[in-house]
């Protein structure tokens, strides 16, 4: 069987993987000059290159963590358990916190209780949060869809400050939408699964930067050791009924390719496009690629001292959201002019209000704010910054995305989806990506199965 996937993003990665495993001759064609996706990284005069988004992972995402072992990579980072440092802007505490070597979801409690800026009526509410989910049946999480993540936190007692300190920092960089306007089902599904899933559930894995490098080589030699073709600056224009075998996939400048299995594992707007130059139409499909889509901005900062009070750190109700001190993360020590420097990164989810900002403005408010909440940036000196933004990081998983996001099969025999916006339960992440692609290439190979929570 001759087989084609459309997309070079881990979700094409692994469906053209998993396809060779099954016997299939596969060719992979991406219309960027590497692979990963959206998983990428921009030239900087400073660090080489730097990460347009920072991406984080969790002890939990163990399909991608099947993945990485496949095409030989590691996180530059990875805990045993759940350690961050948390910054109350309001009260100016901040502290270590770090869950404990106990079954969930009482590995949690030493991380609450210490929680900065939740009162302790707060924190015994969030009991309701974890005993609703421990009854959680499918078919509640499927009418959860419909509801707003923010009134379903209200329902189980949680009100603005817990939402604000306590679930806004997880919630909303997971789900990449702000939580009036995200699915409560995916919400409940990113608690149950990253936090109360296991002790070691909620523990970070952060990759090396860059993430061009980390993804793209490590890949190629993968996929050439499994006899897959990659193409590389290749743009799938048209759809077409094959001449030899069933489908042929025309590229931009003219260029045929013949499959009998075509595996469209690009965004939903591209497998629209190209099922729809076949003449074919998918409900669910348009659906999927009406979803609205959701910007992520990072700003790099190269400072003369480190300022960060740990490798880790989130500022919850701070403008800052997440920080990530990248020299203590792995990467190398870089210099300018002669002098060091230190990498730390600002990672904003859900950030409509400064995907449009000028550079300048939005690194000088951010730097101001890191001034404002950690005592050692003020004696720091930034030397360089870089800002990043993905305005269609995601698409929006907002409340009804669900029943928005299809399967693997189209109405067309033999054509096929995989991404991160199919049904996978989860949101728009790394592991959502390598688990459609293994899906839909055992779905079209007639072996799929449907794989419990968490089992690679």
């Amino acid at each position: 069987m001759e087989a084609l996937v459309v997309g070079g993003g881990l979700a094409g990665i692994n469906a053209a993987l998993e396809l060779a495993d099954q016997g299939a001759q596969v060719t992979l064609v991406e219309r960027a000059p590497a692979l990963g996706g959206l998983c990428r990284s921009v030239p900087d005069p400073v660090a080489g290159r730097v990460d347009t988004g920072q991406h984080v992972y969790l002890g939990c995402c163990t399909e991608l963590e099947h993945f990485l072992g496949r095409i030989g990579v590691e996180p530059a980072w990875r805990q045993r358990r759940l350690e961050l440092v948390v910054a109350n802007p309001r009260t100016g505490i901040t502290r270590r916190l770090q869950a404990a070597p106990l079954p969930a979801p009482a590995h949690l409690l030493p991380v609450l209780l210490r929680w900065p800026g939740l009162p302790t009526r707060q924190l015994v509410q969030t009991a309701a949060v974890a005993s609703a989910l421990r009854s959680l049946s499918a078919g509640d999480q499927a009418l959860l869809d419909a509801v707003p993540a923010r009134s379903w936190l209200y329902s189980l007692g949680q009100d603005d400050l817990a939402i604000r300190q306590l679930w806004d920092p997880f919630l909303i960089s997971a789900c990449n939408v702000a939580l009036d306007r995200c699915s409560a089902g995916v919400a409940a599904y990113v608690i149950r699964e990253g936090l109360l899933g296991g002790g070691d559930a909620g523990a970070l894995r952060i990759p090396a930067t860059d993430l061009t490098a980390w993804l793209d080589p490590p890949s190629r030699r993968r996929l050439a050791a499994v006899g897959v073709e990659v193409k590389l600056g290749w743009r799938a224009a048209n759809l077409l009924p094959g001449k030899v075998r069933g489908h042929l996939v025309r590229s931009s400048n003219g260029e045929e390719l013949e499959a009998d299995l075509v595996m469209l594992a690009g965004s939903a707007s591209a497998a629209k496009r190209l099922l729809t130059s076949r003449g074919v139409s998918d409900p669910t499909l348009d659906a999927a690629a009406a979803l609205p889509n959701s910007p992520i901005v990072n700003l790099h900062l190269f400072t003369d001292r480190p300022f960060l009070p740990g490798p880790v750190v989130t500022a919850p109700g701070s403008p800052l959201q997440w920080l990530f001190d990248r020299s203590r993360l792995g990467e190398e020590e870089l210099s300018l002019d002669g002098q060091p420097v230190f990498h730390s990164a600002v990672s904003l989810s859900a950030a409509e209000d400064e995907i449009g900002v000028a550079e300048t403005v939005l690194t000088a408010t951010l730097w101001r704010h890191c001034q404002e909440l950690f005592p050692a940036a003020r004696r720091a000196r930034l030397r360089h910054s870089r800002v990043t933004r993905e305005a269609a990081a995601t698409f929006a998983a907002g409340p009804g995305s669900a029943a928005a996001r299809p399967g693997p099969k189209t109405p067309l025999e033999g054509v096929w989806l995989a991404g991160n916006w199919t049904d996978t339960g989860w949101p728009a992440t790394m592991e959502g990506a390598v688990r459609s692609g293994r899906l839909a290439a055992l779905a079209a190979t007639e072996k799929s199965t449907t794989p419990s929570a968490g089992k690679p």
